[in-house]
């Protein structure tokens, strides 16, 4: 060792990759694309020519050459069955390379998985060593590439998830693949991706091991390698993602995403030179996956994505999977908290821009241009708000909260541009039509509009029609929800116009859920009794004329199933040898003479559908197993290899979930099931059995809570003929959520809170302007709030014992140098609160009774006995104002609306907004009368609590005239006076917390539903 560096460890000096790198650098010049394992020196050997019988193999077709040799399509003459053929090259046969072909095939071998190449088994045939795998005729990604050019990315994408799936299970095998790129990864005839080549794997349990052999050569492809595999340097699957990256940099732009004329440049410029982005060679792709393609093949190993799943995470939104639309009701509740934040924002940001409550209240007491600029201002803060959440990250606050997103047409996010724009139709165009009727209005001219809009405002006010014409505005933000339709994925008018779509992020898309189970229990001790070329391990099942055999493939060290039968037994089917879909147990080999008869198959882990559904299971989980069995039945109807009999004694649950429908009874089934007729009502029967725990075979008679669209799938299911049927229909209830997780039942409570939370935050900003307000307007305030007290009085009761007189001699008496200050009394905010009949009352008071006895203002005073804003306040502390703005808002906007709509819709607004509803024990719909108590459980303690601290505070109110029980006057006495006895918010507000963590740590029904005997399910 020349160099003096520290080998890792189990190298030894001779192959130190420091020194090995540099003698390949000064010895060995190549092309950076041929010198890999596609491409080595000696390998172009003599083909062996299509007929020739080799072993047991005729020889079809030439594949192609690799790194250790030729593969060749081959029939093996033993079983009819087409294999690709892999043979070791003889100018590579040595020890050490017939050591690692071997190798390759016991790794390959121990990955069973549908996205990895299938190894049928290996042998030496005329001292050549063999590997005989799974044949996919669609060729690899990177003959796919040259042929037709860079891929789609949505299809690109689609076909590293696979890679990434098959990468995986090498991984849980205890593999690191170590040479991922296109040439590796092969293509079935129906487009599913498999890795393969595992020439270069390594178990994880060694971690290093040099790039560079004695000779020079560099194991593995430069252009697809990480640094650290090139200098040598311990391995781990983050390795692997670099090439995963660099693979689809390859797909979408037909380039690897490092050139250069020799190895040595090349090497060096994969060790020093950042990642370019793809997006420099082709601009279609979008800026997203461009920048997850840059993390994967970061140079330092920490800054890529952890693991698979954390990269599959962030591709998935630009696959083809279909992302479900939301919900109007969701985007609703999505729209009503980004609307309560952006104003808290807005009102925030007013305080700052103006200096203060002070400042802000005198520009809004007199209106000018300075308003118009916060108006625009805070729209433009709008605009940015969902501009950038959206458009870089794809949801804002409110969005984000309830799991959805805004995608454009490639499935990201549609970036800041797009998403100003959606943003600025959905909130700019709906008062286009108010704005421009009241410049039409307007007597003045437009630039008289702009300057002097205190003088506009107090002209629109005026008008009778103003209000009304006001809530044009938020029709019109409606109407733009006109277009929304199930068939177009609800996309509103900002949605067309922008050509973006809100999906649920929580569906994208779905995925298998991984199951666990247990082995099978073995009934025998082995022995070492050989089956073929099989050891025996163990006796699964045992029935009269036939064995189940565990035994163990002593040359690719796994396991394998033996169905041991009489000698003379029909030899299995010839047209099922070669199924290989991932729905079907895999035969491998068999034989048939006098003396015996025996068939291998790939060892399946898992259990038997009856011993799995000995317990109810999941709908979560058996809409998988009835969408796996639809689609391979419909595939085996394709070319004819249906199995004989559809039974659910036929069926087989592996480890990770997944089903196989198999030929024959399962091993140790002792219970023979009727087989179906039709695949509907095969799969009818599947569903109930595991939904039921294997006590009923009818939809109808499932006892088990389940989502009502589930419920509705269930009761057409047997009429369905056609397996593809079956699929179509349950394809978008894959995506759908299947039960109220703990994190809806919060979003729910968080839902309810929402605005009572917003009131009293709005309560807290309001008490700092009312003060501000008081100390520029002392009596503006108090004559509003007189006037108001008239108004209420007049239309709340024919008599009183208040007349107008006594208002008018009060008005008179205390707020005459208001009235008589033309200034203030015209400026546009008094014209705001005191306008109409209001006004004229007060200016007719003043001319009415210019000299007043104290015998009348006596008299007036004692009959209006009005609590002032002052006296309130110091009878007020803060923390029980924002408890009692929460608990009256919770009070009359939730808890009675609640109970309300429990007796009529069975269900909260909330609820129904969030696509929940409640079903009994055996699944039927709850009554009104059960979802009535069970809401009164919920809110009772809060709404008795509250109604009894205003009853407590009533008694304690001073006494009252007669005509003070008007209803103004009262609300404004009993709530001064409820000011005082703070203890019912406190109480309800610590109840109500007590309760909902309760109800939210108790797993899948809240305390309120336990104790009403129902069970929240999805709609």
């Amino acid at each position: 060792m020349r160099c003096g560096a520290q080998l890792p460890a189990g190298i030894t000096a001779d192959f130190c990759p420091k020194c090995l790198l540099g003698a390949a650098m000064s010895t060995v010049e190549m092309e950076p694309q041929t010198r890999s394992a596609e491409s080595v020196p000696g390998s172009h050997e003599s083909e062996l020519p299509a007929g020739q019988v080799f072993g047991h193999y005729r020889i079809i077709r030439l594949l192609g050459r690799g790194g250790m040799g030729a593969a060749y399509e081959a029939e093996d003459l033993d079983n009819s069955r087409r294999v690709a053929l892999k043979i070791l090259s003889h100018k590579l046969d040595s020890p050490e390379s017939r050591q690692r072909f071997f190798r390759e095939g016991r790794l390959a071998a121990s990955v069973n998985h549908p996205n990895s190449v299938y190894i049928f088994g290996t042998e030496e045939i005329g001292g050549t060593p063999v590997i005989a795998m799974e044949l996919l005729s669609g060729g690899t990604l990177h003959s796919r590439v040259l042929q037709r050019g860079p891929m789609p990315h949505v299809e690109a994408v689609d076909a590293v998830l696979q890679i990434l799936e098959g990468l995986e299970a090498a991984q849980n095998a205890g593999i690191l693949h170590r040479d991922v790129k296109p040439s590796n990864c092969f293509v079935d005839v129906n487009g599913t991706v498999k890795i393969g080549d595992f020439g270069l794997s390594i178990s994880t349990a060694v971690r290093t091991e040099p790039a560079l052999t004695a000779d020079g050569s560099f194991l593995g492809t430069p252009a697809f390698c990480p640094p650290e595999q090139i200098r040598g340097e311990e391995l781990n699957s983050q390795s692997d993602i670099y090439s995963v990256g660099a693979t689809l940099f390859y797909l979408l732009t037909g380039r690897t995403p490092f050139e250069a004329h020799n190895t040595v440049a090349l090497i060096a410029t994969v060790l020093e030179k950042p990642s370019p982005s793809p997006r420099e060679l082709r601009r279609s792709i979008p800026e997203g996956l461009s920048r997850v393609i840059q993390r994967c093949m970061h140079k330092v190993r920490g800054e890529r994505f952890r693991n698979y799943a954390e990269l599959r995470h962030a591709l998935e939104q630009y696959s083809s999977a279909a992302p479900v639309p939301a919900g109007l009701g969701i985007r609703f509740l999505a729209g009503f908290a980004d609307f309560m934040l952006l104003n808290l924002l807005v009102h925030a940001s007013a305080v700052v821009t103006f200096g203060g409550f002070a400042s802000l209240i005198e520009t809004i007491s007199n209106p000018g241009p300075r308003v118009l600029l916060f108006v625009f201002t805070s729209m433009l803060m709008g605009i940015a708000y969902y501009g950038v959440l959206e458009g870089r990250f794809g949801a804002a606050a409110g969005k984000f909260v309830c799991r959805l997103r805004v995608v454009g047409a490639n499935k990201a996010p549609p970036g800041i541009w797009r998403a100003c724009a959606r943003a600025a139709v959905y909130m700019l165009l709906p008062f286009l039509p108010f704005w421009t009727i009241c410049a039409v209005l307007y007597p003045g001219s437009v630039s008289d509009l702009i300057s002097r809009p205190g003088t506009a405002l107090v002209w629109a006010v005026e008008r009778p029609w103003f209000n009304l014409l006001s809530l044009t505005a938020y029709a019109m933000m409606v109407m733009l929800f006109v277009t929304a339709r199930r068939r177009n994925g609800y996309r509103a008018l900002h949605d067309f116009l922008t050509n973006t779509r809100v999906v649920s992020a929580s569906t994208l898309p779905a995925r298998s859920q991984a199951f666990t189970a247990k082995q099978p229990r073995l009934l025998a001790s082995g022995s070492s009794t050989q089956v073929g070329p099989y050891r025996l391990i163990e006796t699964i099942a045992e029935t009269p004329g036939s064995r189940w055999l565990l035994c163990y493939d002593t040359r690719l060290l796994r396991k394998v199933w033996v169905h041991q039968l009489e000698p003379g037994a029909e030899p299995f089917p010839l047209h099922l040898r070669n199924v290989g879909r991932p729905g079907r147990l895999r035969w491998l080999t068999g034989r048939r003479s006098s003396t015996e008869a025996w068939d291998a198959f790939e060892a399946a882990d898992g259990q038997s559908f009856h011993t799995i559904t000995a317990s109810p299971q999941p709908w979560e989980q058996v809409r998988l197993w009835l969408d796996e069995l639809a689609m391979e039945i419909a595939a085996a109807r394709r070319d004819h290899t249906e199995p004989s009999l559809l039974s659910p004694d036929r069926i087989w649950i592996t480890e990770q979930g997944k089903i196989k429908l198999l030929d024959f009874p399962a091993p140790g089934v002792t219970v023979r099931a009727a087989s179906c007729a039709t695949p509907g009502e095969f799969l009818s029967v599947v569903a109930c059995m595991a939904l039921s725990g294997g006590r009923h075979r009818s939809a109808e008679n499932v006892p088990h809570p389940m989502p009502l669209h589930a419920r509705r799938f269930l009761s057409e299911l047997a009429g369905l003929q056609d397996p593809n049927a079956v699929v179509l229909k349950l394809a978008p209830l894959l995506r759908l959520p299947t039960r109220v997780s703990g994190y809806r039942r919060a979003a729910i409570v968080c839902g309810c809170v929402a605005f009572p939370l917003f009131v009293a935050v709005m309560g807290k900003i309001g008490n700092e302007v009312m003060e501000q307000f008081e100390r520029l307007h002392p009596d503006l305030l108090p004559v509003h709030q007189l006037l108001s007290m008239r108004e209420g009085i007049r239309w709340g009761k024919a008599a009183s014992q208040v007349s107008d007189e006594d208002f008018a001699i009060v008005v008179a008496s205390r707020y005459r140098n208001l009235i008589t200050n033309r200034t203030e009394w015209n400026s546009p905010l008094a014209s705001i609160l005191i306008k109409g009949e209001a006004r004229r009352f007060a200016e007719q008071s003043i001319t009415n009774y210019p000299n007043l006895t104290p015998e009348q203002i006596k008299r007036a005073a004692s009959i209006l006995k009005l609590p002032s804003l002052s006296d309130i306040k110091k009878r007020l502390g803060m923390g029980t104002l924002l408890q009692i703005l929460f608990y009256s808002t919770l009070l009359i906007y939730v808890c009675f609306p609640a109970l309300l709509c429990a007796i009529i819709l069975k269900g909260g607004p909330v609820q129904r907004l969030a696509k929940v509803t409640y079903v009994r024990k055996d699944g039927a719909p709850a009554s009104r009368l059960r979802v009535f108590w069970r809401a009164l459980v919920a809110w009772g303690p809060v709404a008795v609590l509250a109604v009894t601290g205003i009853t407590i505070a009533s008694f304690a109110a001073p006494t009252l005239t007669p005509s003070a029980h008007d209803a103004m006057i009262v609300s404004t006495t009993l709530s001064s006076a409820f000011m005082n006895i703070p203890w019912p918010p406190i109480a309800s507000g610590f109840l109500l917390l007590a309760l909902t963590v309760i109800s939210l740590v108790l797993p899948e029904r809240s305390l309120q539903d336990r104790m009403a005997g129902t069970w929240p399910v999805i709609k």
